[in-house]
């Protein structure tokens, strides 16, 4: 009986360290499920001359690029087109970041790039159409992805295998193991389509890993938290889905970037005016048997306004137009509205004393102002108004003095406000590096264990190890977000690609610093592993925005 129960409680612990051991293993050693792995060919659409005099080819002949390509009549050009209307050396294609440019050589007839005339150097994307004399090319991306079928099946199979653990131990029935191999049989089937498509699979797998986490944990807690999250999963994979099915040209945000500005501080007003507190934070709306946190959708919002906004004001942001002293500011007019949008917004949350949204939105407003400015002037600047501000609602607000005394010395009140950091220090502290396996935690005795300290249970029942695995699992999501970020084309794009990752990893730093008492504990949910609808499926649509705009690099 006793290794029928340690088979029990550690089967899921073993497959989940399997498997953050392969994904360590694939990116130390450079093999790296990624994005897409592609070759960049260049095939000819039209000709307008012999079919014998192509080489001896047919027209429909293709060419691998590569770094640097010359075309041209010229034997030694790497592309041979001989055709009397082409020069010597006509144009020449190079790869520059993450795309390919043609260029011009001087030839005497021109280049055409979409039955435009080529006068600079210009950005070629799959789909354009390249002229050169009578030789009409084409740039086409041949996909060759890295596969890899286990991370892709690994989420659904941790779900089963923790799902048919807690029923072994008779926590589940058989109507909660159904709807927990339904949900396994989506997000499976969910990796596996955008692997076979080409993109996605890179962020979409550790979102699924950890949900597959969440979803058992929350079973275990209380088979209520769990059929809830399940269908906020469920309901959450369709809105990735619905997000780059209709998020067809991103672009078009820019325009709207003050209406969504508008909406989020609606939101957020109405929060104030007919919010209900839990917590001891104003920051859910109810509708009917419904409760909404408004500032999860507010967060997207945010991101979309500073995004086009700093987009459209960046030089002006980056270089300054009035100096001050030593130091060369923006004018009010543009530097006005960007602190209006931000302090309305932080104003509204203190009201709600929600001060851990609070503390995200400023770290996310100092981060995307920095990064696009890329002026140490505007950084520093921040975090002394943010030493600021946190001074002034230290002074104002009594729950803020609280958190932050019980940060300094949580043992001094134990009784008190400092008992749920002191649990959470103990569930983690007493784990070792296996835990005590599944369903032998003791989630009883932890305040809110099934949001905002669902890490230290989780951490308790499989170690040290296991914690570490998700820390990982959410460093890999940072990462694959930042490098999305630097690979799309246009400045909108890479705002709003880094604000989104950076939404994610801060929002992961605040509440893991807060569960271990690295700094004082706020209310805010770790990222697709708590409970809550909300976040969810917040998270689920920026993370369908991020595979959006890994479609444009």
């Amino acid at each position: 009986m006793f290794w029928v129960a340690l088979i029990q409680k550690y089967t899921m612990s073993a497959l989940f360290y399997a498997l953050m051991s392969l994904i360590l293993y694939l990116y130390l050693n450079k093999r790296e499920w990624s994005p897409q792995v592609a070759s960049h060919t260049l095939t000819v659409l039209k000709s307008d001359w012999l079919l014998g005099r192509f080489s001896g080819q047919a027209p429909e002949a293709s060419w691998n690029l590569n770094r640097e390509t010359v075309l041209g009549r010229d034997s030694g050009c790497d592309i041979v087109l001989p055709d009397a209307f082409v020069s010597f050396r006509h144009a020449r294609i190079y790869a520059s970041g993450d795309g390919y440019f043609v260029e011009d050589l001087g030839s005497a007839n021109g280049t055409l790039i979409n039955d435009r005339t080529l006068n600079l150097p210009e950005r070629l994307l799959p789909g354009d159409r390249l002229q050169i004399g009578r030789t009409t090319l084409g740039l086409k991306l041949v996909r060759q992805e890295n596969r890899h079928f286990f991370l892709s099946i690994a989420p659904g199979i941790l779900l089963l295998t923790g799902g048919l653990s807690l029923y072994w131990q008779q926590m589940l029935t058989l109507r909660d193991l159904g709807l927990l191999a339904a949900v396994a049989v989506i997000l499976s089937a969910t990796c596996l389509k955008l692997q076979r498509q080409g993109w996605g699979s890179f962020l979409f797998i550790p979102v699924a890993i950890l949900s597959a986490l969440s979803l058992v944990f929350l079973f275990r807690i209380d088979p209520v938290f769990g059929l809830r999250q399940s269908f906020w999963i469920i309901l959450g994979v369709v809105v990735f889905w619905l997000t780059r099915a209709i998020l067809r040209d991103y672009k078009r945000l820019f325009d709207y970037k003050y209406l969504f500005l508008a909406i989020g501080m609606f939101f957020l007003l109405m929060t104030v005016l007919f919010g209900a507190a839990v917590g001891g934070s104003r920051s859910w709306l109810t509708l009917g048997a419904m409760h909404l946190e408004p500032s999860e959708l507010v967060k997207i919002f945010i991101i979309i306004f500073l995004a086009g906004y700093l987009d459209e004001n960046k030089e002006v942001l980056r270089l300054g137009t009035r100096r001050i002293g030593r130091f060369l500011l923006p004018d009010w007019p543009y530097l006005g509205p960007l602190l209006a949008a931000i302090g309305l917004s932080l104003l509204l949350l203190a009201f709600q004393k929600d001060i851990g949204m609070a503390l995200l939105f400023f770290s996310l407003f100092i981060s995307m102002v920095y990064v696009a400015t890329n002026r140490l002037f505007h950084l520093f600047s921040g975090l002394l108004l943010f030493f600021a501000c946190a001074s002034l609602m230290y002074l104002v607000f009594p729950h803020v003095q609280e958190r932050v005394l019980v940060f300094v010395n949580p043992w001094q009140y134990a009784a008190t406000g400092g008992y749920q950091i002191i649990q959470s220090l103990f569930a983690l502290g007493g784990a070792g590096l296996v835990g005590w396996g599944l369903g032998s935690g003791f989630p009883a005795l932890i305040p809110a264990v099934h949001t905002d300290l669902i890490f230290p249970l989780i951490g308790e029942e499989i170690g040290l190890f296991g914690a570490l695995g998700i820390l990982m699992l959410y460093l890999l999501l940072a990462w694959q977000g930042f490098r999305v970020a630097l690979q799309v084309s246009d400045s909108f794009g890479r705002l709003l690609a880094f604000g989104f990752s950076s939404l994610l990893s801060l929002q992961t730093l605040i509440i893991i610093g807060g569960v271990t008492n690295l700094i004082p504990l706020t209310g805010i949910t770790l990222p697709f592993l708590s409970y809550g609808g909300s976040s969810y499926v917040a998270g689920s649509f920026m993370i369908g925005f991020l595979v959006k705009l890994s479609e444009y690099r």
